[in-house]
């Protein structure tokens, strides 16, 4: 009988014994996170809003003037007109062109709808393509898909691409080329434009985006 009344009595021991740890361990998880909470962060000496991490103020207006772009707010190099326009010369010489930049262009041979960032110049397959600055052949390439690709580089983010072309043989990458210098012919019709005829497509880029070629060519061209 004796035996039979220690086991409850150890039992409730046992339970007692494991509420305090229990509580012990919520008491001591409750303080860390409170000290941790409370104590970090408070000798950390954070910069003030108007100052930059070099420890300059910023407070004063010659300052906010340092930090700026000195081209911010500056337009770019006028493409065509006043002193520009002796820069430029059309790639085919005497032709207009015949699909205008940002239009919407329907591609028969596709059957595809887009807007055509360039300008095409109608003409017959063996025309001289002439570069339309100075600058630098960046590359040519070769597609039966794609078309023939003159891309040059004319400085100062300004970039001329000719597709549909037959390149020069004696024309190379990374070599000089002069304004209405020849870079090659236009093509035969083929590739994703073949049932648009012979023509040459060139497009222009300004610090990589498109830009119409129109303005940079101005009065030298006049529209079909």
């Amino acid at each position: 009988m004796k035996e039979e009344n220690t086991k409850p009595k150890k039992r409730l021991l046992y339970y007692i014994v494991l509420s305090v740890c229990v509580l012990l361990l919520i008491a001591a998880t409750v303080l860390t996170v409170y000290f941790l909470t409370t104590g970090s962060g408070q000798n950390l000496d954070l910069p003030s809003s108007g100052d930059d991490i070099g420890g300059n103020t910023g407070n004063n207006e010659g300052d906010n003037n340092e930090n700026k772009d000195p081209d911010e707010g500056k337009e770019p190099s006028t493409p065509s007109g006043g002193e520009d326009a002796v820069r430029f010369v059309s790639p085919i010489e005497g032709a207009s062109y015949t699909v205008e930049y940002n239009v919407i262009y329907a591609n028969e041979t596709l059957g595809w709808i887009y807007r055509h960032k360039a300008v095409d110049f109608n003409a017959k397959a063996g025309t001289e393509v002439k570069c339309m600055a100075d600058g630098k052949v960046e590359s040519i390439s070769y597609s039966e898909e794609t078309g023939n690709l003159v891309i040059v580089d004319h400085g100062d983010g300004l970039k001329t691409i000719y597709r549909f072309v037959e390149p020069d043989s004696t024309l190379k990458e990374g070599a000089s080329v002069k304004k209405g210098e020849k870079l090659g012919v236009v093509a035969a019709a083929y590739g994703i434009e073949r049932k648009d005829g012979e023509h040459l497509h060139l497009e222009v880029e300004l610090n990589g985006d498109p830009a119409d070629p129109t303005e940079y060519l101005g009065s030298v061209l006049e529209e079909k």
